[in-house]
């Protein structure tokens, strides 16, 4: 048993090391390959940065817009304030300027005569 074990392990040894022969040219065509990916993992790399800083550019963009709007927004907000008051003040200059209407009116005295000593 010893002989076959050691048998089928030259077997498997030999398959091994057949199987795992490359030619010249199989390795050089692998690093070649191997080379292109990184080169083209190395274009990749530049263009992932590039729109990477194109992203970063436009996310400033739209903070700097938001920024700015909530600053009109807060304008807006104080205009329509002072829109409020003024309507405030309008009401109230118009309403003292409307004539009041008593309810008691006191009579007007009544005209005074002239009373004339008679002439003889």
């Amino acid at each position: 048993m010893k002989t076959v074990l050691k048998m089928a392990a030259a077997m498997i040894a030999v398959g091994v090391a057949v199987s795992g022969c490359a030619t010249r040219e199989s390795v050089e065509h692998a690093q070649a390959s191997a080379d292109a990916a990184d080169r083209h993992a190395g274009v990749a790399m530049s263009r992932g940065d590039e729109a990477f800083g194109v992203a970063n550019n436009a996310l400033g963009v739209g903070n700097d817009a938001k920024t700015q709007a909530l600053i009109a927004q807060q304008k807006a907000d104080q205009a329509n304030a002072e829109v409020a008051q003024v309507k405030q003040r309008v009401a109230y200059m118009e309403a003292k300027r409307k004539p009041h209407h008593r309810k008691h009116h006191r009579a007007a005295p009544p005209p005074a005569q002239d009373q004339q000593a008679p002439s003889q």
